[in-house]
C-alpha cells in the first residue's frame, strides 16, 4: 500500500514503507497554507524545469527544515538550482526508477527534457509528458493543460494501463471544474478498468 497525498498541481507526497517522497514541489504549491502539515520528507523528485513543478525557494524550504533529504532531477534542472546552492543529483535514489523524454510541445514550440518517475514500484508520475513507455500500477495523470487535452491524457492512460489514476495539473480550474472534469474522465477510464481516484487540494488516500 502507498499514501498519496496531492497539494496544489503536480505536487504530490508519496508515502510507502521504504520513504517518503515529495514530487514537484512548484510555485503554485508554496504559495498554499498548510506546507508543515506535509511531515518528514527523505527525498525530492523534480521531473522538469518549468516554475510550476520546481520553485527554488521550496526546495530550499523544505532542505532547511534539518531533514537529510535529497534532491533528485535531470540535467537541466540541476543548473537552474545551482545559483541557489542546492545540490541535485541526476542519478536516481534507491528504489526508484526514472525515463527520460520530452515534454510536450508548449505555445512557443518548445518541448524542454522532462523526466519520468516511478517510486518503489507502485508510483509513477510522468512530469509534463505522454511519452513515458511504462507505469506503475498507480498514475499521476494530468488532466487540464496547455500542452495537451483531456482526451490526450485519456489515451495516455489507456495506453499505459494503471490500475488507479490520481488527478494532477488542475490548477486552471476552480473547485467545480476540477470536480467536473475527474467526473468526466473518471467515467470513460472506468469502462477500461482504470479507477480514478478524485483527490482535490489537499487531500490524502491509501492506495
Amino acid at each position: 500500500m502507498i499514501t498519496v497525498r496531492r497539494l496544489v498541481e503536480s505536487c504530490v507526497v508519496i508515502g510507502t514503507d521504504t520513504a517518503t517522497t515529495l514530487i514537484d514541489p512548484g510555485s503554485l504549491s508554496f504559495e498554499t497554507d498548510g506546507l508543515d502539515s506535509i511531515g518528514q520528507i527523505d527525498r525530492v523528485l523534480i521531473t522538469h524545469e518549468h516554475h510550476d513543478h520546481v520553485n527554488s525557494d521550496f526546495v530550499r524550504w523544505l532542505i532547511d527544515r534539518g531533514n537529510d533529504l535529497s534532491v533528485h532531477a535531470n540535467d537541466a534542472v540541476a543548473r537552474l538550482l545551482e545559483p541557489h546552492g542546492i545540490s541535485v543529483s541526476t542519478q536516481n535514489p534507491p528504489g526508484v526508477d526514472s525515463e527520460d523524454v520530452l515534454h510536450e510541445m508548449v505555445p512557443n514550440g518548445a518541448t524542454p527534457p522532462n523526466r519520468s518517475f516511478t517510486v518503489d514500484g507502485v508510483f509513477t508520475h510522468p512530469g509534463d509528458s505522454y511519452q513515458p513507455t511504462s507505469s506503475a500500477a498507480v498514475l499521476a495523470l494530468p488532466l487540464l493543460t496547455p500542452w495537451g487535452t483531456a482526451t490526450k491524457s485519456v489515451e495516455f492512460a489507456r495506453r499505459l494501463e494503471p490500475t488507479v489514476v490520481v488527478p494532477v495539473h488542475d490548477s486552471y480550474l476552480n473547485a467545480g471544474g476540477r470536480q467536473w472534469i475527474r467526473k468526466l474522465v473518471g467515467t470513460v477510464l472506468a469502462d477500461h478498468s482504470i479507477e480514478l481516484i478524485p483527490l482535490d487540494w489537499g487531500e490524502s488516500a491509501t492506495i
